[in-house]
């Protein structure tokens, strides 16, 4: 679990590469809000939105984009992920499976390939989802053809309200 690259494709490749700092980098042209460094913060925080509205999102086939997520970046965060994917397992209500079920599946459905492999479709289910809230969130509003930085971190700071307001978080 978590010892190898991931791909996202589709539509989520291309909002996750918008997302993402480092894509500038490899383009000095491309727009985009930059607002994770690198690829693996998003691939780990992404699920976390999803799950939190509920946001579960198949993977998309229509456009053949792609973005990897290189596994020297997984490993390095290989213990918050296994984290993440726990809380995604315990929280998860979908299946309408009970909390004994649930935490069975978080904690002992790893040794089982076949539940596995159905426990990681959901968690990247809810990463996709957590792209698209994500990108939605970021360009609402926004002219991306002449953006700025400052336009971004207001947008930051609202996606931070509005997740605290959400979840009656006391925000600053």
């Amino acid at each position: 679990m978590f010892n190898d690259n991931y791909r996202i494709v589709g539509k989520h490749a291309t909002y996750a590469k918008f997302l993402n700092a480092y894509t500038r980098n490899l383009d000095k042209e491309a727009k985009v809000a930059g607002i994770f460094s690198i690829a693996v913060e998003l691939y780990l925080i992404a699920p976390l939105i999803g799950a939190s509205y509920n946001r579960r999102v198949p993977i998309d086939t229509e456009s053949d984009d792609s973005l990897n997520v290189l596994a020297e970046q997984i490993l390095k965060r290989q213990k918050q992920f296994e984290d993440v994917y726990r809380i995604i397992m315990l929280s998860e209500k979908s299946t309408e499976s009970s909390a004994d079920e649930r935490v069975e599946r978080a904690f002992r459905d790893d040794e089982n390939p076949e539940k596995m492999t159905s426990n990681m479709e959901l968690f990247h289910d809810y990463m996709r989802g957590g792209i698209e809230w994500l990108y939605e969130q970021v360009t609402e509003e926004v002219n991306i053809a002449t953006a700025t930085p400052d336009d971004y971190l207001e947008k930051i700071r609202d996606i931070v309200t509005l997740f605290g307001d959400d979840f009656e978080l006391e925000t600053q």
